[in-house]
């Protein structure tokens, strides 16, 4: 029996039941990767402790409210706000000392000017100072100057655990504002300015609070929206079984006539203003760069060059619908077909939530690795000059290494006069070289697990819609359960081509993620037109290698799902079929994307003005019905994104049928003649557009 022949009955039988494991290395590479993602989050999670990262510390690394000796001081205080202003806390934190309180500050308070008014001995039982501090020992002018307490302090309330200041007492107190000025020499805007700095990072909180509110109200509206879009979405497959072609050919009629009212009017205006004399008759190249667009629409030249790109665009179209209209007919007619499969086999389109869920834990799983692995090692402390930077030149070399890390309780005390306003400040928790290691782990095992899980879904697919293509009379030669019986096959014979697939895009997508921070750190030290360049053409060409690599293992997959062959041998074929179909294959793929899109467009859409309306009250029907919200914008949103979600789920199963059918529909062309011993597959449609027929 020759090769064609093999091929040819294990096509006829559909996917192949007599198949054998593929690509068994990969699996056991892939098993081993688990286990040491399993190690590595055992490691975080004995280790590390995600409360330093959650709660405020102190300047000695200490968490309030938490650490042993704090359990009674859950706020932390500032010493000085206005070290709070610069925009860098956000990413280096406030450069001042940091101490855990039992209550935030109930008045507004100035040390110097209290201890002129009411003395030394009541103005000390008011101060906030640093641990392990003798205040009877100094008088309160040393207190300050030395930095073991706080010059000033004003009126807070606790946001997050912090301190913070209440502007419209502090704004209101002219008296308070005169003190600090005239005491500290520092002016009330400066104090204001650090506060809003800090309250800005710090409001997230309370926003979060009323989100959440907003959520615990609207719930359930924003689970009917969600279910009304995923009937929208089930609409539109099944109206696309019926109107696919319609909607491709007005679509295309509609571009051409908007294109040609473009191309008149174009005409027109330009006709006009070739026979104006003046300023219309300049260049672009004449007249000086302008933000008016207005401007620009003065010009003949302008319109001339919208009408040259009309004209170009029109005979492209027109030119694709003279030679290519077979396989514009053929591409409908496919859309069609799959719609069916989808239609005969409605499990599909369940099956997606499957591996969200599993996608869902793999993210679950990634984060609280990441936050545990992040908590993990001792409290880092770094020395912080006055204009919030690590200062490593200090020659206090007996608390300080080489790298600026220093000893907290050490510091103020011998090296106070080499590093004069400079402060020995909590700096990280971890931060060393096997943290930083465990985390790129993490972060690539989330990678491969992602798509894997996203392999493995469209593996089954391609199985199940070819077990339907490969069905000789539709649907009654259908095999029962062809989803279930595909997801065995998967499972049990292909878990190692889902591995090594799986594994190229995350290779990839690592070395994407690298090329970010290593363009990030190049606009930092030498930014310059060059650097710029050469990082943008190694991350498109590595976006287009993804891109591609993700079509090729889409592919592959169909067949594998249909022989049973590895993936290399897999992707060879597939590439190779398509290649000699280059020109379907490219009809096709534009077909069903602009399809998809207006599928897609339309969803998203019609459940934003929808929920739009609701959440804004414009239907009075329901008024009644609708609770008030805090941002009539969260639950729109989340509805829209939702909407958009979910109609990604339902249009996969789409894409996937297409994919798979269209791969079955070439094998169909090449390896079958329309002989009873070789029959097509295809439907009558998809025959008569090809002048095909079964003699029998």
């Amino acid at each position: 029996m020759t090769k064609v022949d093999v091929r040819s009955e294990m096509v006829h039988r559909g996917p192949v039941k007599n198949r054998s494991c593929t690509d068994v290395v990969c699996l056991i590479i892939f098993i081993a990767f688990l286990v040491g993602w399993g190690i590595i989050g055992f490691y975080g999670f004995t280790l590390g402790d995600p409360q330093r990262l959650l709660h405020p510390t102190d300047s000695n690394g200490r968490i309030c409210g938490v650490d042993e000796t704090l359990k009674d001081k859950p706020y932390l205080f500032y010493f000085d706000l206005t070290r709070c202003a610069d925009p860098s806390v956000l990413i280096k934190g406030c450069p001042t000392p940091q101490v855990c309180v039992k209550t935030c500050p109930t008045e507004n308070f100035v040390a110097i000017a209290a201890a002129a008014q009411i003395g030394e001995a009541l103005t000390k039982t008011k101060l906030i100072c640093k641990e392990n501090v003798t205040v009877s020992q100094m008088s309160v002018k040393e207190l300050v100057d030395k930095g073991h307490c706080a010059s000033y302090y004003l009126q807070s309330e606790p946001m997050t655990g912090r301190c913070i200041p209440s502007l419209t007492n502090m704004s209101d107190s002219v008296i308070f504002s005169n003190s600090i000025t005239r005491t500290l020499d520092v002016p009330i805007e400066e104090i204001v300015n650090g506060t809003i700095g800090l309250a800005q990072l710090l409001n997230a909180g309370q926003t979060f609070d009323r989100i959440f509110q907003d959520y615990s109200e609207t719930w359930w509206i924003i689970l009917i929206g969600l279910a009304i879009s995923m009937i929208i979405s089930l609409f539109w497959i099944v109206l696309m079984r019926f109107a696919a072609g319609p909607m491709v050919w007005l679509s295309i009629i509609g571009i051409l006539a908007l294109q040609g009212v473009g191309f008149w009017y174009c005409f027109e205006r330009y006709s006009e203003l070739k026979d104006v004399q003046g300023g219309s008759n300049q260049t672009l190249a004449q007249m000086a760069f302008t933000t008016n667009l207005g401007t620009y629409l003065e010009l003949k030249e302008t319109w001339l060059a919208f009408l040259i790109i009309l004209g170009i665009s029109m005979t492209v179209i027109i030119l694709m619908l003279i030679f290519l209209r077979n396989r514009i007919r053929i591409a409908i007619a496919l859309i069609g077909h799959a719609s069916k499969a989808v239609g005969s086999i409605m499990s599909t389109l369940i099956f997606p939530i499957f591996p969200w869920v599993f996608q869902v834990l793999v993210i679950g799983y990634f984060s609280a690795v990441a936050l545990y692995a992040a908590s993990i090692g001792k409290s880092t402390f770094k020395v912080v000059g006055p204009d919030n930077t690590t200062n490593i030149n200090c020659s206090c070399t007996s608390v300080i290494d080489s790298l600026g890390t220093c000893i907290p309780l050490g510091f103020e005390q011998i090296c106070d006069s080499q590093c004069p306003g400079s402060t020995c400040r909590f700096f990280e928790t971890g931060g060393n070289y096997y943290v930083t290691v465990l985390q790129i782990y993490n972060l690539f095992g989330l990678f491969w697990g992602l798509f894997f899980v996203s392999a493995l879904a469209e593996i089954v697919l391609a199985g199940a819609f070819a077990s339907w293509y490969w069905a000789f009379n539709k649907p009654r030669d259908v095999p029962a359960y062809p989803l279930t019986n595909s997801l065995f096959r998967a499972i049990f014979y292909h878990l190692g081509t889902v591995a090594f697939g799986s594994l190229i895009i995350a290779i990839i997508r690592s070395i994407r993620v690298l090329l970010e921070y290593l363009d990030r750190k190049v606009r930092e030290y030498s930014d310059t037109c060059c650097s710029r360049t050469m990082m943008c053409l190694c991350k498109c060409c590595f976006w287009m290698l993804e891109r591609f690599m993700r079509f090729v293992n889409r592919n592959a997959f169909v067949l594998c799902a249909i022989n049973g062959t590895g993936f290399c041998q897999s992707a060879s074929e597939a590439f190779l079929l398509l290649l000699r179909n280059v020109a379907r294959v490219a009809v096709l793929d534009k077909v069903t994307d602009f399809l998809l899109f207006i599928g897609r467009l339309v969803i998203v859409t019609a459940m934003g003005i929808l929920s739009f309306y609701v959440f804004t009250n414009r239907i009075h029907y329901i008024n009644e019905y609708i609770p008030p919200t805090n941002y009539y914008m969260v639950p729109i949103i989340t509805t829209v994104l939702g909407a958009y979600f979910i109609s990604g789920l339902f249009f996969s199963v789409y894409t996937m049928a297409i994919d798979t059918i269209f791969l079955c529909f070439l094998q169909d062309t090449e390896i079958n003649d329309g002989s009873p011993e070789k029959p097509f597959y295809m439907s009558q449609e998809l025959m008569e557009i090809l002048g095909k027929k079964n003699k029998l």
